[in-house]
């Protein structure tokens, strides 16, 4: 049996008039460096209606895929871009239930 996924949340606290320039570093992330790197599954980016917050939710084979493209320099530079304008509270996450029709 194979292991499940890791799932790394990303909660970002932003004012509502840089809610798009966040948006703008999280595409630009995911587009060149995260969604290249070993163990990558998927991202999804989800934008609050009140303007307020970001959430990204990364899907990663391991906590040790996770750990490795943190310590990239590269994440460094989007890591820096983002806490420039927001308040990130970034985590891993274990699945504990899952339900759907």
């Amino acid at each position: 049996m194979s292991k499940p996924e890791v799932t790394y949340i990303n909660i970002i606290k932003v004012d509502a008039n840089k809610q798009a320039e966040i948006i703008k570093i999280l595409q630009e992330g995911s587009d060149k460096f995260f969604s290249k790197q070993p163990g990558f599954i998927s991202i999804t980016l989800l934008a609050s209606k009140d303007g307020e917050h970001v959430v990204n939710i990364a899907k990663w084979r391991s906590v040790d895929d996770i750990t490795a493209t943190r310590n990239s320099p590269l994440a460094a530079e989007f890591v820096k871009r983002t806490a420039e304008i927001a308040k990130a509270t970034p985590g891993v996450y274990d699945i504990v239930g899952y339900y759907s029709s």
